[in-house]
């Protein structure tokens, strides 16, 4: 079972979700490619997306403005990178960072 706390109204609330949809799968490895290809400079647009893709892991229990209002700024990544991988490890798959050669080229 998945679990994200959020801060709503000045009170921690826990979603969970014990039911991940293939298609949340598929919307992860889609994610997971375009991270990939950013690298370490992942822009504010795919961020948008990665929180509403972490929305959609919780079947819409609460907004994107819930996720950027209830979470502290320091544990944002972390906790947005945690549901991520989570659900690709669901699917079977391991996530693995991003690394760059010399000249900053993604190396596989």
């Amino acid at each position: 079972m998945m679990q994200i706390t959020l801060k709503i109204n000045g009170q921690e609330k826990i979603f969970s979700n014990d039911f991940v949809k293939a298609r949340v799968f598929r919307n992860a490895l889609k994610m997971n490619e375009k991270m990939r290809k950013e690298g370490n400079e992942i822009s504010v647009e795919t961020f948008d997306e990665m929180i509403s893709f972490v929305v959609n892991v919780f079947d819409n229990q609460f907004t994107i403005d819930d996720v950027w209002d209830g979470l502290e700024a320091g544990r944002l990544q972390e906790e947005i990178m945690r549901v991520f991988n989570n659900v690709l490890n669901i699917g079977g798959l391991e996530t693995k960072p991003a690394l760059n050669d010399a000249e900053g080229k993604l190396v596989d």
